[in-house]
Order: C-alpha cells, then structure tokens, then sequence
C-alpha cells in the first residue's frame, strides 16, 4: 500500500469517529451526498470486470446519497420550524 492509501483510511477512520460523536453534522452528511456516494458508483462502475462487488459498491453509493440526502433535508426543514 502507498503512503496516499493510508492518508485515505486515516481520513475516513477520522470523519466515522467525528460523525458518530452525537448526531451526524450536516457537513458530513453533505461529504457523504457529494462525495462519499458518488465515489463508489464511481469505482464501482469502473472495476473491470464488473463484479458483485462492485454492484454492491454502486448499490451502497447509491443508498449512501439517498439516506443521507433525506435526512439532511428532514433536519434543515426542522430547523426552519424551530
């Protein structure tokens, strides 16, 4: 593995501790809509050959920006009522 490799799992090891400190802040959240999910259809769709892996990895990119996107459109619209 690569130096970059391991900057990559310190980061994602660092942004999962951050986001599981109480409620999950709406910047991660933003992290996993425009980044995170895309990402893994990304990787997902370019694996050759095309695997359940990486059908897995674009199904769980996929339900990564949903989940996320409607949560946090739940929690700004709660904000709005407050």
């Amino acid at each position: 593995m690569t130096v970059f490799t391991y900057i990559i799992i310190a980061v994602g090891l660092f942004m999962g501790y951050i986001s599981t400190i109480g409620t999950k802040s709406q910047t991660i959240r933003l992290l996993d809509i425009f980044l995170i999910g895309p990402l893994m259809i990304y990787f997902g769709l370019k694996s050759k050959p095309l695997s359940v892996f990486s059908m897995l990895l674009v199904f769980f990119g996929a339900t990564t920006i949903t989940y996320n996107l409607k949560n946090y459109l739940f929690i700004q619209n709660s904000k709005v009522v407050e």
